[in-house]
């Protein structure tokens, strides 16, 4: 039933008032002029904001410290290398560290293995 209208519905949505088009004139401007400003506005705030939430959650865990000193450490490296006018050795590196020098290392006696495997830890069964 609610395809059909009634009589007093008709007679009702017929008769409703309407404002005048100097009204939705001048409240269409103030609407179209306050859009513009506040979108504007709202999107430097929200750049804003964001930038700041990125800046405060890397300086949460230590970020922008680890940047600067990293940036830090690779112009020094930098320098060093445009002084030296040659190739860089680097005398302390993490391969040198794990490896050693290759010419220090002495010739050792081949151990005996034994027959079958040995595992530090019980086998993986799954």
């Amino acid at each position: 039933m609610r395809d059909k209208r009634t009589n007093l519905e008709t007679e009702l949505r017929a008769n409703r008032p309407e404002p005048s088009r100097e009204l939705v004139h001048r409240l269409e401007g103030r609407v179209r002029e306050g859009r513009r400003s506040r979108a504007g506005s709202f999107r430097v705030a929200f750049a804003g904001a964001l930038a700041v939430g990125v800046l405060a959650a890397l300086a949460s865990v230590g970020g922008l410290g680890y940047a600067a000193t990293a940036t830090d450490s690779a112009v020094d490296k930098a320098k060093q290398a445009v002084r030296s006018h040659g190739v860089l050795v680097v005398h302390k590196s993490p391969s040198r560290d794990q490896y050693g020098n290759p010419k220090a290392k002495k010739a050792t006696k081949a151990k005996k293995k034994a027959k079958g495997r040995r595992f530090a830890r019980p086998p993986f069964t799954g």
